[in-house]
């Protein structure tokens, strides 16, 4: 496959509408590829914006009960009344669709836009990927296999999965990992649960002028708890619905061990 056949594939990508497999193939072709992982990251930025503008259109007054007029006057001309039952039922799903996908789209921005009040921007970048890929998005709550969590995150951070088991207090485990883009960034995601809290920890590149100071920095916003730090080259992020000092605690005893991988293995 040549990089257009490969860019075929990108709004489905972006979508998560891909298979597992074919999603990871996609991957890990954007990146080896710095022309298609720019034409990526184009399209993620558009969409982003597009959804921002459908978000901020309100809904006109009465729009459902014009579309349930609609459908009764449609049934009143049919004959066929089996025909016009599915007609209208489909019409209402359809709403009930975009409505449910409006509300779930526009909690997630909502959330976002309330901790830019909060939050450094720099603890927004981490945020941000828990919300869409943790929170937001549906996945299996099975834990993955070792080998399939190794398959995903590719020979650069595979080893980082069983350090952080060890670390992870004994009722926590690591779900799923995974490469991901968020907002048109890339990421490294760990989604973890246990005792009936969701945590992440993320990873991604710094860019230019980003810092938390060589430190570790916190915020909160609702129910959810980020705690910041870096390395020479990433950001990384712990993300939970535990409360501040467990979830600075584990922070605390996680960085260690993820600064000196990164430091090893993905400079």
């Amino acid at each position: 496959m040549n990089c257009e056949d490969f860019r075929e594939y990108f709004d489905a990508y972006l979508s998560k509408e891909l298979p597992p497999r074919t999603g990871r193939v996609v991957l890990r072709h954007v990146e080896g590829c710095p022309l298609c992982a720019a034409e990526l990251a184009a399209r993620a930025r558009v969409r982003g914006a597009l959804q921002a503008a459908v978000r901020a259109t309100p809904v006109p007054d009465g729009l459902e009960a014009k579309v349930v007029r609609a459908v009764r006057t449609q049934h009143a001309r049919m004959r066929a009344g089996r025909y016009t039952i599915v007609v209208a039922a489909a019409a209402m799903i359809c709403l009930a669709i975009v409505n449910l996908w409006r509300m779930k789209s526009g909690s997630e921005e909502a959330i976002l836009r309330k901790s830019s009040g909060r939050l450094a921007a720099v603890l927004n970048v981490g945020l941000r990927d828990h919300l869409q890929c943790a929170v937001f998005r549906k996945y299996s709550r099975q834990p993955e296999g070792a080998a399939q969590i190794a398959s995903d995150l590719g020979p650069a951070f595979a080893g980082l999965a069983p350090l952080l088991q060890a670390k992870l207090p004994p009722e926590i485990h690591i779900l799923q990992a995974h490469h991901c883009t968020a907002g048109g960034r890339q990421y490294v995601h760990f989604i973890m649960a246990g005792g009936g809290k969701l945590l992440s920890l993320i990873l991604t590149r710094r860019q230019p002028g980003e810092s938390l100071g060589g430190g570790i920095d916190q915020a909160g916003v609702d129910r959810f708890q980020v705690v910041g730090f870096e390395s020479q080259d990433y950001l990384a992020y712990v993300v939970s619905d535990l409360d501040a000092q467990q979830n600075l605690r584990l922070a605390a005893s996680l960085a260690p061990a993820v600064r000196d991988y990164l430091a090893a293995h993905a400079g």
